[in-house]
């Protein structure tokens, strides 16, 4: 693996824990041998890498990161070019694993997604719901329990009903599906499951 400088995130163990539960929702949808994204794949691409012995190939999207290849895992940084440059048709899953909530342009970026994806393929999110923010902030700013850089990064708490007009408004150009909703974590996280149905 090529020698990255990377500028680090200071995380804590209960940052890791949220992430780790994340990341027990989503595991299930990586397609094997499949070909998928990480949008926001983070400084260390840890998502991807945990998967690489049972996808085909993987492509990670972050503007902190340097691009780089690791084996079948390739990762890029998009701080200049939000585009996500891959075929047409050609990605069975796209993640964005706590990264909407974090998006100026929700609607330009699940274009994007939805762009590479294959007929069925699918887009999967997780993401805190309304609930969360007050605790969330109250763990950030005032108890130092998490990470306060990222909790104030945070643009929009999305409720179902969100992500429901999300996709209406994609669906003007795309005809996707809301293939699953359910929350977790006690009601501060959501997962987001689309389908791209044609």
């Amino acid at each position: 693996m090529e020698n990255i400088e990377k500028v680090k995130t200071n995380w804590n163990i209960l940052d890791k824990i949220i992430a780790k539960f994340r990341y027990m929702q989503v595991d299930r949808y990586v397609v094997e041998n499949g070909n998928i994204v990480d949008i926001g794949c983070g400084q260390e691409g840890k998502f991807l890498l945990r998967h690489k012995r049972k996808i085909k190939n993987g492509y990670g999207f972050d503007y902190k990161i340097h691009n780089y290849k690791v084996d079948n895992i390739q990762f890029i940084n998009n701080e200049k070019n939000e585009k996500i440059e891959l075929l047409p048709n050609s990605i069975d899953v796209v993640f964005l694993n706590a990264v909407l909530e974090h998006l100026q342009k929700p609607k330009e970026v699940l274009s994007e997604a939805t762009n590479v994806l294959k007929k069925s393929g699918k887009i999967v999110m997780t993401t805190p719901t309304p609930f969360s923010k007050p605790i969330l902030e109250c763990m950030a700013y005032k108890l130092k329990m998490i990470n306060e850089a990222e909790i104030r990064e945070h643009v929009h708490y999305y409720s179902k009903r969100d992500i429901e007009d999300l996709i209406e408004e994609l669906n003007k150009n795309y005809n996707l599906k809301l293939f699953k909703y359910k929350k977790f974590e006690f009601g501060l996280n959501s997962l987001i499951v689309i389908e791209k149905v044609k």
